[in-house]
């Protein structure tokens, strides 16, 4: 390992090194210090040295990571270093530093480690700042480091607190009280980037502002970001400033951050934004769409006819009302049942509409204008976990307008198939606990098996051929 202690001649006392005069050598210091780094000084050499000597003897590792670990905890070597499984390497670094044998286990006071050191060659270095020179990094204390981050935290926010709306002030007095929604991850991105955390805070808040400045039309989100951040791509949803946007709407409209794409664009378009107005589709056929003329000239066609149209976001946004010309109108999941029952479209005595499963942004759009008119709705899904979840959930959106229809115990009997319910679809039948949906689910747990629409539908078409 190389001669590190000072040596003493036997019968002498080891007292403290005498000063040195400039230019003068100590017998047993080496002659000359490392080359120095600009703007270091000697001391500086030092360090370098003594951690370099460290580097190339691998026995030191544990030992200094322990004593970088005490440092960490309260700003000293303090207690006790221990390494039970002490290999042969770490004893022999410890008896080249401290002059004494050691085994394992491996033991010695903290602070005995600096003292030791000042008897070596490199004397007068910091422990601190060799360890700092080792490991590459500055040593700070936990609460140090925490009272760093507090300060990073609010920097970020301070930042972003400059001419806020009310809204946007209120969502950030929040965060920096440690509340609020996206609390915990505006905190950890702050934490690994404080740049461009505040870049992403700074766009979302300018961006709801925007938006509340607004003349109330809905806008498109893309359009919404380029004019308050320049790029159309910054309130995307995977990235930090959308999060960030998606947590601030949440927070103004009093709900849980979404979980889902469907519910993140339900969030969107209540406040106002078009995020996928032309892909969020919806189908039906026979309603009277309506808007400040009277009866949408187009669709009126498509009824009279008796042809399904396809809506988007962006057409039903357009709409003043939509209502039954009966002021009944039947659902269905399933396409293919749609398509199935839309053959015998001709002789239809209500209006039919299709949500394709989850209910998308314009499905609901749809429905909402349709219970606004006073319009009863009848809807027929899957019976499984799935199909009764989604039942469940419409039914909560308009518990006062919307029945099950042909989603019974008696139902499921009739189309229940072979197929063996997932662990999944069992899970989501819980959904519908405390709704008109909790009978029909209760048979299909019984059962274990799904069941599906395609084997109702002679009893569906048989309703909707029926005149009231």
């Amino acid at each position: 390992m190389g001669l590190l202690r000072l040596r003493h001649r036997p019968g002498h006392r080891r007292n403290a090194p005498s000063p040195q005069r400039p230019g003068s050598h100590h017998p047993a210091l080496p002659l000359e210090r490392d080359p120095e780094e600009p703007g270091g000084g000697p001391m500086t050499g030092a360090v370098r040295a003594c951690a370099n000597y460290f580097r190339v003897h691998p026995g030191y590792h544990r030992l200094l990571t322990a004593l970088m670990e005490k440092y960490r905890r309260s700003g000293r070597p303090a207690g006790w270093v221990t390494l039970s499984d002490a290999s042969t390497a770490e004893c022999e670094a410890a008896r080249a530093l401290f002059g004494r044998p050691f085994e394992p286990p491996l033991r010695f006071r903290a602070d005995q480690f600096e003292e030791a050191l000042q008897q070596t060659r490199f004397r007068g270095v910091s422990l601190k700042a060799v360890l700092e020179d080792y490991f590459g990094t500055e040593l700070k204390t936990r609460r140090e480091v925490r009272a760093g981050l507090e300060d990073r935290f609010a920097a970020v926010l301070d930042r972003a607190m400059e001419g806020r709306g009310e809204t946007t002030a209120r969502w950030l007095e929040d965060l920096r009280a440690g509340r609020g929604s996206g609390y915990t991850l505006l905190r950890r991105e702050a934490t690994r980037d404080p740049g461009q955390t505040g870049t992403g805070l700074m766009g979302a808040c300018a961006a709801l502002d925007r938006l509340e400045r607004g003349d109330g039309r809905p806008v498109r989100l893309a359009v919404l970001s380029a004019g308050a951040t320049s790029d159309p791509h910054a309130l995307d949803s995977g990235t930090l400033g959308g999060k960030l946007f998606l947590h601030l709407l949440a927070y103004r409209s009093g709900l849980d951050y979404p979980a889902s794409a469907e519910k993140r664009d339900a969030l969107y378009y209540q406040n106002g934004i078009l995020c996928d107005s032309i892909s969020s589709l919806v189908t039906q056929v026979g309603l009277i769409l309506e808007t400040e003329g009277g009866e949408h000239p187009g669709y009126a066609l498509f009824r009279q006819r008796r042809e399904p149209v396809t809506l988007s976001l962006a057409s039903l946004s357009a709409l003043t009302g939509v209502r039954s010309p009966c002021g009944r109108a039947f659902l269905v999941e399933n396409e293919m049942v749609f398509a199935q029952l839309c053959d015998r479209a001709d002789h239809f005595c209500a209006p039919l509409l299709c949500t394709s499963g989850q209910p998308s942004v314009a499905a609901l759009r749809l429905l909402d204008l349709l219970t606004a008119s006073g319009t009863a709705l009848f809807y027929s899904g899957d019976f499984d976990g799935k199909g009764l979840s989604i039942a469940a959930q419409l039914w909560r959106r308009c518990p006062d307008r919307l029945m099950p229809w042909h989603m019974g115990p008696e139902d499921y009997e009739k189309c229940r198939s072979e197929v063996a319910l997932s662990a999944a679809s069992r899970a989501l039948l819980q959904n519908c606990a405390g709704t008109p949906l909790e009978p029909a689910a209760r048979a299909v747990e019984a059962g274990g098996t799904a069941g599906y629409q395609e084997l109702l539908l002679p009893w569906l078409e048989e309703e909707l051929l029926k005149k009231p």
